[in-house]
């Protein structure tokens, strides 16, 4: 049954506003990631000390502060724009609160969502936010409310919803009502497709980017310790020249010098890329993404444990092609939907699906470029002839 709702529309503001309004850790996370880029060069810094270069050491730090400032002022830059760039789903949208889920319709699509996988209600003074993930959330400008105490019952109502559906844990969403109400059948199914959870594959992204040719892979342990090996050699080799023969004003040891700088410092990049990965799996191991997809031409749908949801293309980014995957994000570098190419065995219709999605984002878009789709016999992401 059907409790309370709400139509509104979101402006770029209203959503600075809720960022301002998160506590700072969740502020400065963003931040704090992109600043640990700059710990790379601690292999370097560990070469100095122990060679004593300390004219050199004094100089990395120098660079690392420098470029710590410019992130700095570059991130807040971000922040004290975030009100004009912020992006929002154009139109009105129908917050609907009902006894087993969270409903949200729109023009480009709609989704629902089990009242014990709403992470957070918060009531702020101009607005109601519904959190469906960690730093993602409904936004509703309490101006669109009859009166500021229907506002207050909205709120008060959605923060019991959840807290009941905790308790008595919420059911699954039926897909097959979402369908039938969102009238799905009448669109053109491309391709349904169901995979494995593979949250190794989403760190990878995120840590990485896109990998087409499928060389800049994740680093190993063993593959870092392989690449250790040289460095050290070098180090030693210096520490020789340095302390046992006494050159250190040489060219053939700033050379030396300069080569095991650079081996160094790769593998501080290296290293740092491991890690961060290893720690974006651990995020990635806790979020429920989607394991089954139906891609139609006018848009796509999705189904997890949380819920269901219909975005149409408009309002996804694009469509790129990985070694593993076929990627599409919400707003770069957001990940909407990650489909293993393990899911579609055939390379051609891997090649196939890619292009026909990428054709849909485009046109959504109204992107004038030609997209020629692949001649591949009995493909059913082939489009028709004309």
């Amino acid at each position: 049954m059907m409790l309370m709702e709400v139509t509104y529309e979101n402006k770029p503001d209203d959503i600075a506003a809720i960022l301002h309004g998160l506590p700072w850790a969740d502020r400065l996370r963003d931040y704090r990631h992109t600043l640990k880029v700059l710990l790379a060069v601690w292999p370097l810094a560990v070469l100095f000390v122990i060679l004593s270069e300390w004219f050199l050491l004094a100089c990395l730090l120098g660079v690392v502060v420098v470029c710590a400032l410019l992130l700095s002022i570059l991130y807040w830059r971000a922040w004290a724009s975030i009100g004009k760039t912020a992006k929002v789903i154009p139109g009105p949208q129908t917050l609907r609160l009902w006894d087993d889920y969270l409903e949200l319709t729109a023009e480009r699509g709609g989704s629902r969502r089990s009242w014990n996988k709403v992470p957070r209600v918060q009531n702020m003074p101009e607005h109601v936010v519904i959190y469906i993930q960690k730093m993602r959330a409904y936004v509703i400008p309490k101006r669109y409310f009859s009166t500021p105490e229907q506002a207050e019952a909205f709120a008060t109502k959605a923060q019991s919803l959840r807290t009941q559906g905790i308790e008595t844990q919420s059911p699954l969403i039926d897909w097959e009502a979402f369908r039938s109400d969102m009238q799905l059948d009448q669109f053109r199914l491309i391709e349904h497709l169901k995979w494995d959870p593979n949250p190794e594959l989403y760190a990878r992204l995120i840590t990485l980017g896109i990998n087409a040719d499928g060389k800049n892979m994740v680093p190993t342990i063993w593959g870092l310790i392989k690449q250790l090996i040289l460095p050290i050699i070098l180090t030693l080799l210096l520490i020789v020249l340095r302390y046992q023969v006494g050159i250190n004003t040489d060219v053939f040891y700033y050379l030396l010098l300069i080569m095991t700088s650079t081996f160094l410092l790769v593998f501080g990049l290296q290293w740092h890329s491991h890690v961060q990965f290893l720690k974006e799996l651990l995020v990635q191991q806790d979020v429920t993404r989607p394991d089954e997809a139906w891609f139609y031409e006018e848009g796509i749908a999705t189904l997890t444990e949380e819920g269901v949801g219909f975005s149409r293309w408009s309002i996804l980014d694009q469509v790129t092609d990985d070694w593993e995957a076929i990627v599409i994000y919400d707003t770069m570098p957001y990940i909407y939907l990650a489909i293993p190419k393990t899911a579609l065995p055939d390379p051609e219709k891997q090649s196939a699906l890619f292009e026909r999605l990428k054709q849909c984002t485009d046109i959504a878009h109204d992107r004038e470029e030609e997209i020629v789709l692949a001649e591949v016999t009995d493909n059913p992401f082939q489009s028709p002839r004309t």
